[in-house]
């Protein structure tokens, strides 16, 4: 590391608008972009020296030209000692960290047999499930269709085919569905934002207490 050159901004405008003038002004390298805290950013590159002062230079310039309140300050190391750049510096700058990223490997695919074995359900289990589900499917008034569930369907199933019957149906939503099917809901267990962090699990155990209790 022949120089080391960094700016330090208030706000990411100011620190992006410096690193697009520092990388533009001469042949540096963008090391290191470091969040200090309290709004402060720190721009950090390398090059030679010369390099180096032309292009802090030209981004101290740069920040001015938003707002002389936004610059910080700036500084230029010349030769820094090898051992500053291995203890509070990233041994690889910024731009050649993607190129280091090994590509994720691709799953091999299951033979084809095997997969259609295992997607064919048992005689008995199938006669079994269709058992299970008959007295919602003949009743007209239920709906199951998850995707168009909502809270009258609910209730109607709950009734007429029992809480776990309606909490197996509803299990088979996707946590989106289950989250805008509980905003429908007066007095749900969960409300407000935390409707939207709330987790699969979480969601059918409220909805599972809500009709427990009426």
């Amino acid at each position: 590391m022949e120089a080391l050159g960094m700016i330090e901004t208030k706000g990411l405008l100011a620190s992006i608008e410096s690193a697009d003038a520092m990388l533009k002004a001469a042949e540096v390298r963008l090391l290191e972009r470091t969040f200090v805290g309290g709004g402060l950013v720190t721009i950090t590159v390398t090059g030679d020296v010369a390099a180096v002062k032309a292009s802090v230079d030209a981004g101290a310039a740069a920040v001015t030209r938003i707002g002389e309140e936004l610059l910080v300050s700036q500084h230029v190391i010349p030769r820094p000692h090898s051992e500053l750049g291995e203890t509070i510096l990233p041994p690889t700058p910024i731009s050649e960290r993607r190129k280091e990223m090994p590509e994720p490997e691709e799953e091999p695919e299951p033979d084809v047999e095997l997969r259609e074995e295992a997607e064919q359900p048992e005689p008995e289990e199938t006669a079994k499930s269709e058992e299970e589900t008959a007295p919602a499917d003949n009743d007209p008034d239920l709906k199951t269709d998850v995707a168009e569930m909502h809270k009258e369907d609910m209730d109607r199933l709950v009734e007429k085919a029992g809480l776990d019957k309606a909490i197996e149906t509803i299990e088979k939503c996707r946590v989106v569905k289950l989250r805008n099917l509980a905003r429908e809901y007066d007095d749900f267990g969960i409300t407000g934002r935390m409707v939207s962090k709330a987790n699969k699990m979480e969601l059918l155990e409220e909805f599972r207490k809500y009709y427990s209790q009426k």
